[in-house]
């Protein structure tokens, strides 16, 4: 009996030991199948590698031409905006050099114009801008105790006259009279009307512009409107000039500012004064407050 049961343990012993055996066939199957698919999956990821590496080289050399091309073409059309300055007319009277000098005038001028036009059956007033830009000739007249003329011929029959009077109650000068002969024409009035073609003259007359002392030349860069009458407006700018000049000195003296040049300069003085006087009420108001934050008492122990 004794003997019956020391085999059945045996038995059971034995069964126990073969079942939990690591050498059966399912150590087989688990190494076959991860063999299989790693050699896969490194061969899949080597091909995608290699396409993707070749895209991106394409697609930057294809892009940096282009930005070279538009960076080329912005300087050129920068050079092409240049106007023309012009220059102020310069008369000397009288004209020959070696003779003494009585006026000498710079300046720019242009004329505002009124005239009649007919357009699509109707007529209208219309107003064109002419420059006196040249001259084919100028002349003038030195009478040192009383006037000084300057006479411009221009635009084929169109005569200038300027006229400066020294006062008999003072030793200043003025210029009193500016007599303007002009033709109206098709070519230079567009859709002028019939009517209005013809020769026109423009006389403003006791003008008491560009006053000075005699012995001084009188200047005004801003533009100077004078009206001759209601069809014809003179605008004289980047003006210089000086009548009854003292036979020994052939130089312009020293200039006298027109009211519009020295209005423009003194405009800067409010404004320095204000922006000085902004900022030193802000340095008061922060010293204020420094000092106030010094002198705050603390809280004290009792």
């Amino acid at each position: 009996m004794k003997f019956l049961l020391v085999n059945i343990l045996i038995l059971s012993v034995l069964s126990l030991a073969f079942c939990d055996d690591p050498s059966n066939n399912n150590d087989t199957t688990s190494t076959v199948a991860p063999d299989s698919t790693t050699t896969t999956t490194t061969s899949t990821i080597t091909t995608t590698t290699l396409v993707t590496s070749t895209t991106p080289t394409t697609s930057t050399i294809t892009a940096t031409p282009t930005t070279t091309t538009t960076t080329t073409t912005a300087p050129d059309t920068t050079t092409t905006t240049a106007p023309p300055e012009r220059k102020p007319l310069e008369f000397r009277v009288p004209k020959n050099t070696n003779e003494t000098a009585c006026l000498k005038v710079n300046m720019t001028v242009d004329f505002n114009f009124t005239y009649l036009a007919e357009v699509d059956g109707k007529q209208l007033n219309t107003t064109v801008l002419i420059s006196l830009l040249n001259y084919t000739d100028y002349t003038g007249t030195c009478a040192n105790d009383s006037y000084n003329t300057l006479e411009i011929s221009f635009n084929k029959e169109w005569t200038l006259v300027f006229n400066y009077t020294l006062l008999s109650k003072s030793s200043s000068y003025e210029l009193n009279v500016i007599n303007l002969t002009y033709v109206v024409d098709s070519d230079q009035f567009p859709n002028a009307s019939k009517s209005a073609l013809g020769r026109r003259n423009a006389l403003g007359a006791n003008l008491t512009d560009f006053s000075a002392n005699k012995g001084n030349a009188y200047k005004c860069f801003s533009q100077t409107e004078i009206i001759l009458n209601d069809f014809a407006t003179i605008d004289i700018s980047n003006y210089i000039a000086q009548p009854f000049l003292n036979g020994n000195n052939q130089n312009l003296d020293t200039a006298i500012d027109c009211p519009a040049d020295t209005t423009g300069t003194s405009k800067l003085v409010p404004i320095i004064v204000g922006s000085a006087l902004a900022v030193l009420v802000v340095l008061v108001l922060v010293a204020y407050i420094i000092g106030r934050r010094k002198h705050k008492p603390g809280y004290q122990q009792v």
